[in-house]
């Protein structure tokens, strides 16, 4: 196989751990990662239960990689990373039907950085505390500037891109709780592109009850969710879809779906 390229890409299920009140550490399921070769390689699991903490009915991954020349005549490198989870089900109080982080992410030595899509990444039937929640992400907005420089342009000159970014990052949000700011994004400078944002450009519960700050929600006995992060540099993507942050009488922390992508050319 050529090496002109050095694969990077990862997938990961659902994983957590619970420090309170007992000790209980759910191991990563349906994880699988890209060699630098490329190649191919999935995981699945099925009708998974860990006492009364966390159901589904099915977590995939699957991670790609090759290097071809069937869309342009030229060289170029592809890789897909998707990780899906359905029937989930957290405590009672977090579920979806499905869930999918989807990362397609192509290098060619003409735009000499990685271009990342993201169309397919979405929430079905999320609901939170049992009130049903419209997630809207903004999807077509990273697709549309698909390479971080495209990116990092849209932001400096476009005033409805850097509000939607700024918006996602909660840059300038004044009201937020001392609950909710130890998760917020810090560091960067006025002016400068945040690394750390989210996919969310609009959270919508169907009824009142869900204490919500952007892309956060905090259930009062439950714990803090947050919902589609990216993070962002030249060289990497990484899409965490659901976080959880237990509070009392439960501690400790679960995630649901991460995907990432850092590839690169090997420079031979």
């Amino acid at each position: 196989m050529s090496s002109r390229f050095r694969f990077h890409g990862y997938a990961i299920g659902v994983a957590g751990q619970i420090t309170q009140p007992f000790l209980e550490t759910i191991e990563v399921q349906a994880a699988t990662a890209l060699p630098a070769i490329g190649g191919r390689g999935t995981a699945r699991v099925t009708n998974f239960e860990c006492r009364d903490l966390l159901r589904f009915h099915l977590a995939a991954s699957e991670v790609s990689g090759s290097e071809c020349d069937c869309k342009t005549g030229e060289w170029s490198a592809a890789t897909h990373l998707k990780a899906s989870v359905e029937g989930l089900n957290i405590m009672g109080m977090v579920t979806a039907d499905r869930i999918v982080a989807n990362l397609v992410s192509t290098y060619s030595p003409a735009v000499g950085q990685n271009s990342v899509r993201l169309l397919g990444t979405r929430f079905e039937n999320l609901r939170i505390a049992g009130i049903p929640v419209k997630v809207d992400l903004a999807t077509d907005l990273f697709d549309k500037y698909d390479t971080h420089s495209t990116l990092c342009g849209a932001y400096k000159d476009n005033d409805d891109v850097r509000n939607l970014m700024d918006r996602a990052a909660m840059r300038h949000s004044s009201d937020v709780p001392a609950k909710i700011q130890r998760w917020l994004p810090s560091g960067g400078s006025a002016g400068q592109m945040p690394e750390r944002l989210s996919l969310v450009r609009s959270l919508v519960p169907e009824t009142g009850g869900l204490e919500a700050w952007g892309h956060i929600i905090h259930v009062p006995g439950f714990g803090t969710i947050r919902l589609a992060e990216l993070v962002l540099s030249p060289a990497t993507r990484v899409i965490n879809m659901l976080q959880i942050s237990f509070d009392c009488p439960y501690k400790g922390r679960m995630m649901c779906l991460s995907v990432g992508d850092g590839g690169e050319p090997n420079g031979e």
